[in-house]
């Protein structure tokens, strides 16, 4: 219940210290005459109101400070179009967020600031699918995987995709085998056709004769229409002999009708040889045409046998390719992920020892420049009676307790991304804050020394209360210029120097036991924040007099204490 109670109460600090910081910005916006100083409020308004969800706000100062740093800081221009595509984004105004994103990556690329570019490709990629054009977001990966191969140092990662490569050959390789194989069964489909065409020359000359034998069957018709009427003419002249006959004699007309009948008999036979050779002349053109229609359909019967075949063959060659393609694809997707997973876990381990910007600098170019930040804040935090300490527990007891609070120091700077440790040095712990080249307020910095100490003071208890021997810190801070860089060739070392450095060693080495020690330098940025005590001048190692201030607490506890939270 108790952690539940102290994690509600930060967060309700972190909101009353974002409020009051707006508030002291946009006073000293208003008061700002620089354009640079004008600039760099508007930048961190933006970036505050951004963080408590504020969009329009952050719209606002944004673009306040894209219209004043063109022309003046490339940085802070990419920044700050950044800074406004994520509030559109935060408003769900997609287009406008791409919009911003694509006049971010543009001016990145005319600039060279590859780390922003990148940045601005991914924001961009992300928009894009929320506007559902999933193919222009794939093409603007392959664009952000070539500029970042074009500008940065992909050779072990090129030698991991060999295999890839080698693989894809193949693919390539079955591709123009699958190709040769195509040619030839267009060149048996034109075969085919070519019969096709003989067929259908065969079937119009078929046509050509059934045209014929239809002008033959009509002039047969004729002929025996022919017939018919000279049967009637015989028949009428039978007719009229007969009545002749009845006149002649029994005899004669015996006679006559019997030549009669031996002539009609003649013509009669005569034809019905006629209609026999016609009739047969219908069965050979039947013949010829069942000869024709079982040739046609015997072409299209081994046409249909030979199309099966060859419809078989394509879907088996297809099925073939197919699976070939999605092993390798299966393949070639288990090596980038296990590519991936390498390079995360290299991520990881170079962000453990290295700030986030100085490891993606040393994996973009192989090396890290080193850098001057104007208004950096240095803390040391060292332990009184070390040596005692040593001489009473054990060694494996004393690195316990020495790992023991320096975890703890590292659990309450995790809790502010700003603040870098530098290194431990023995007993003394060294952290830092502001490395950027913007004016910032290092109120974490001095509310993670004052946790420090609440740390100890909890610990102290325990071991009192125990009868065991315990560690007592004192914590000085001073801001001022440093040059930071890594340093070494195998394991690396991040650093910082400078007066700054010394100086504030000197805080600490003038800081009484429990208390946190600040200059004059470091109290004018945080007097409105934490309620602090003037020590007076005090004479510094190599230093002279110096102007120090003992933080007492936050001003926002202070409030609290008084009622007016």
């Amino acid at each position: 219940m108790l952690r539940y109670l102290l994690l509600a109460g930060i967060c309700l600090l972190f909101w009353q210290l974002s409020a009051q910081s707006v508030t002291d910005l946009e006073r000293q916006l208003a008061n700002a005459t620089a354009t640079s100083e004008k600039l760099n409020l508007s930048y961190q308004l933006a970036e505050l109101y951004l963080s408590q969800g504020n969009e329009n706000k952050a719209i606002d100062y944004s673009d306040r400070a894209i219209e004043l740093a063109k022309g003046n800081n490339k940085v802070l221009l990419v920044s700050a179009y950044l800074l406004n595509g994520k509030a559109h984004y935060g408003n769900r105004d997609y287009r406008q967020a791409a919009a911003k994103y694509r006049n971010g990556l543009d001016y990145a690329k005319a600039y060279g600031e590859i780390e922003l570019a990148i940045e601005s490709y991914l924001e961009l990629i992300q928009t894009t699918k929320r506007l559902r054009d999933n193919g222009k977001a794939a093409r603007l990966a392959e664009e952000s995987l070539t500029y970042l191969k074009e500008n940065s140092n992909y050779k072990k990662l090129k030698t991991r995709e060999v295999s890839s490569r080698n693989q894809l050959a193949r693919i390539d390789q079955e591709k123009e085998a699958l190709a040769r194989q195509k040619a030839k069964l267009e060149q048996e489909i034109g075969s085919l056709r070519n019969r096709t065409d003989q067929l259908a020359k065969n079937n119009t000359e078929l046509s050509a004769k059934n045209t014929d034998l239809s002008k033959r069957q009509v002039q047969l018709a004729e002929q025996k229409a022919q017939v018919e009427e000279q049967k009637a003419e015989i028949e009428e002249r039978v007719d009229e002999q007969q009545k002749s006959i009845e006149q002649m004699s029994a005899r004669q007309a015996k006679t006559q009708l019997i030549a009669q009948q031996r002539k009609y008999l003649l013509d009669s036979l005569e034809q019905q040889r006629e209609l026999d050779i016609v009739r047969l002349e219908n069965q050979e053109v039947k013949l010829e045409n069942a000869e024709l229609q079982l040739s046609r359909n015997r072409y299209v019967v081994w046409a249909f046998i030979f199309g099966l075949s060859l419809l078989s063959l394509l879907v088996i060659l297809f099925f073939a390719r197919y699976r070939a393609k999605q092993t390798a694809n299966k393949l070639l997707e288990q090596k980038n992920r296990t590519i991936a997973e390498e390079r995360e876990r290299s991520d990881e381990l170079l962000l453990n020892i290295l700030p986030k910007d100085i490891a993606q600098e040393l994996k973009t170019t192989g090396k890290a420049k080193a850098r001057r930040y104007p208004e950096t804040t240095v803390m040391f935090c060292d332990f009184r009676n070390f040596t005692k300490m040593s001489e009473v527990l054990t060694p494996e007891q004393l690195v316990r307790e020495i790992d023991k609070c320096f975890r703890a120091f590292d659990m309450i700077l995790s809790q502010y991304p700003d603040i870098e440790k530098i290194k431990t040095i023995g007993d003394a712990y060294m952290c830092a804050s502001g490395f950027t080249d913007r004016k910032t307020i290092p109120k974490n910095i001095v509310q993670a020394a004052l946790e420090f100490q609440d740390y100890l003071d909890e610990v102290k208890e325990e071991k009192r209360r125990s009868g065991l021997p315990y560690f007592e810190a004192r914590i000085g801070l001073h801001t001022g210029p440093v040059v930071a860089g890594v340093v070494g060739s195998k394991k690396f070392a991040y650093d910082i120097w400078g007066d700054t450095v010394n100086t504030a060693a000197r805080m600490e080495q003038k800081c009484e036991v429990g208390q946190v020690n600040i200059s004059q330098s470091t109290y004018q940025l945080v007097r409105y924040h934490f309620d602090c005590q003037y020590r007076g001048r005090l004479e510094a190692k190599n230093k002279g007099m110096v102007d120090m201030y003992y933080v007492l607490r936050s001003a926002n506890v202070m409030a609290q204490a008084r009622g007016e939270w």
